[in-house]
């Protein structure tokens, strides 16, 4: 999927939402291409959102991060097909408020990235953090925790 020469960054999201509380979380992780090195890790808490709203609400935190950090060439890769498939066009978007998320996802995305499903299996760090947020009810990131170093064995990144 990337060239060799590829000297971008990656960002790897996901999240979860309890439908019962309407409550969810997402959890992003900005990667620098050379040496896999975490630039930025955060778990997010949101409220009052359904499944849908936290698969565009995981894409736009990441991207928001992405452009905190200055970054200008970008693979977004998250495991809900039916974000990403939206973000690149190939199917159409319904809902209203997902179309403002869409929007906002275009408008921050322009020039920026590439966008790719990946299995769930390959998306296990993401998934910690959003999981993790959402068991301490609160917004958190690894570098308040120390947690750099595991994140980085569960994410099933091979090193060359």
């Amino acid at each position: 999927m990337l060239e060799d020469i590829f000297e971008g960054a990656v960002l790897r999201f996901d999240g979860a939402a309890k439908t019962s509380t309407r409550q969810g979380s997402c959890g992003c992780i900005l990667w620098e291409l050379s040496g896999w090195k975490i630039l930025d890790a955060q778990g997010f808490i949101i409220e009052d959102i359904t499944v849908n709203d936290t698969e565009y609400c995981e894409h736009l935190n990441g991207l928001t991060m992405a452009q905190a950090r200055g970054v200008r060439d970008l693979v977004a890769m998250g495991d809900s097909p039916i974000v990403i498939q939206q973000v690149q066009g190939l199917i159409n978007c319904n809902q209203p408020k997902l179309q403002r998320q869409l929007t906002s996802c275009e408008t921050l995305k322009k020039g920026l990235i590439r966008s790719a499903h990946v299995k769930r299996y390959f998306n296990q760090a993401a998934n910690y953090l959003s999981s993790k947020a959402l068991l301490l009810g609160r917004s958190w990131s690894v570098q308040e925790g120390g947690e750099c170093k595991p994140v980085q064995r569960i994410s099933k990144i091979k090193r060359s």
